[in-house]
């Protein structure tokens, strides 16, 4: 191979690095964009999943101390 032949080279590498790059930073910039449009979604899921896991960890506890024996507090 010669010089010139491993300049082409380089320059084409180049070509499809920059190109990869710019794909990368469009697809992480829709990402971004996602994620800000969908916040108050996922922030309301979120509050009530733990919601419903409370509740339902607070029945599991009354069932627990229920077949125990033991009377869950009022």
């Amino acid at each position: 191979m010669n010089f010139e032949a491993a300049i082409k080279d380089l320059q084409d590498s180049m070509v499809v690095i920059s190109e990869i790059e710019r794909r990368q930073s469009n697809l992480l910039l829709t990402h971004s964009k996602w994620i800000a449009e969908h916040d108050a979604e996922l922030k309301e899921y979120r509050r009530r999943t733990d919601q419903n896991l409370a509740e339902i960890t607070d029945k599991l506890n009354g069932l627990i101390g229920f077949v125990g024996g033991h009377r869950p507090p009022q």
